[in-house]
């Protein structure tokens, strides 16, 4: 189950804001992420989240509103939820990253299957039972949610697999669904650490951490201003008997853009992940110069043990194939899933280590490495 999970986040890869100011009315608009926006109405937040999932017209409003305050007349809203949030139960661990950027780990009671976890801290946490496992994200379980009382749940975007949720909802306790997943801007993804920051009462926190992580991609993204010779570039892997990768307008295609190169189905209008013949594959992409996210494959031996036509790319036969299946946590979570969303200059460094190595001489990968022999 992990496993397919993991290759459908693979196919899913597929202005600069102030500090909110407490007047009513400022709207904090996200400069690069489509999923959310903040409204300031002076004692309480209007948080309004949509594009959860792909294609999806749902559109989610939550009052963020402070215990001393009382809920507003005259108001639609899907939910009350009472801010900061000092008791979370989380089912992705790409929430546990944003949490860890905003130093606020210490309100996670409870998640889904948490031996994925990466983070040190949070797996000390669970050690110490401050953090319990609440069954499998698809269906947690009601009775140890329940008893862990919680503030709030977060869903990792899918709003049609938990059913318990309404359940959670009919006792008492609001859920949300957190959709930076389905954002295909780098930044995008980032800037949800804005709707974390709106939870956990760090707004000015969050807005500042982004501040510094969108300066840090723009200068990486400065780094290839000059480069005219673009490499063409191959991605994805064959998942029973069919070639699944990025398509053109996606989460990764958009970083390989960045980086200045010739992605081969960058003139596709996907925003999520294209199922193609291995074929029509290998007729296009033969000779790409290089090929990322080959996806879960580690090592070559590995990759022409499962696939005969592997072995006929140039990328294969020349050891230019760069992985993130390599980095992984001390319980085998992979980091790029984790924590990738919240440092995308990080990840378009990478790249651009790989591609132009003269640009970043002293750099040291973070996600993406070299495929093993």
């Amino acid at each position: 189950m992990k496993k397919i999970y993991a290759f459908i986040l693979f196919g899913c890869l597929l202005y600069g804001c102030k500090a909110p100011q407490k007047q009513s009315g400022v709207i904090n608009l996200a400069k690069y992420a489509r999923g959310f926006s903040i409204e300031n109405k002076g004692e309480y937040d209007i948080l309004t989240l949509k594009n959860i999932v792909p294609n999806s017209q749902k559109v989610f409003e939550y009052v963020l509103l402070p215990n001393n305050v009382q809920p507003p007349k005259d108001v639609k809203y899907e939910g009350i939820i009472r801010v900061p949030i000092n008791r979370l139960v989380a089912t992705s661990t790409t929430h546990i990253a944003f949490l860890e950027e905003l130093n606020a780990t210490e309100i996670l009671v409870g998640f889904s299957e948490p031996k994925y976890i990466s983070s040190p801290k949070v797996q000390e946490r669970i050690k110490q039972g401050k953090i319990i496992d609440v069954g499998q994200s698809q269906q947690m379980n009601v009775e140890r949610v329940i008893d862990l009382n919680p503030n709030l749940i977060l869903s990792f975007g899918v709003e049609s697999i938990d059913n318990s949720l309404k359940r959670f909802n009919e006792r008492g306790i609001p859920s949300v669904f957190i959709g930076e997943w389905n954002e295909q801007n780098p930044l995008g993804r980032a800037e949800w650490i804005k709707v974390f920051g709106a939870l956990v009462g760090k707004k000015e926190e969050a807005n500042l951490l982004f501040l510094e992580t969108e300066k840090k991609y723009i200068t990486a993204k400065n780094l290839v201003n000059n480069i005219t010779n673009r490499p063409t570039i191959l991605a994805g892997a064959i998942y029973q008997d069919t070639w699944y990768l990025p398509g053109g307008n996606s989460y990764l295609a958009n970083l390989l853009e960045d980086a200045k190169t010739n992605y081969l189905w960058k003139e596709d209008t996907n925003s999520g992940s294209l199922a193609l013949s291995v074929e029509a594959v290998l007729d296009q992409g033969q000779d790409a110069d290089f090929w990322f996210a080959p996806g879960q494959h580690t090592s070559y031996s590995i990759l022409n043990q499962e696939h005969v036509l592997y072995s006929r790319f140039k990328a294969a036969k020349e050891k230019n194939i760069f992985t993130y299946s390599l980095t992984k946590g001390s319980t085998g979570g992979i980091l790029f899933f984790e924590s990738g969303a919240c440092h995308p200059d990080l990840v378009l460094k990478d790249i651009i280590h790989h591609l132009y190595p003269e640009l970043v001489k002293s750099y040291k990968p973070t996600y993406f490495l070299p495929l093993n022999d």
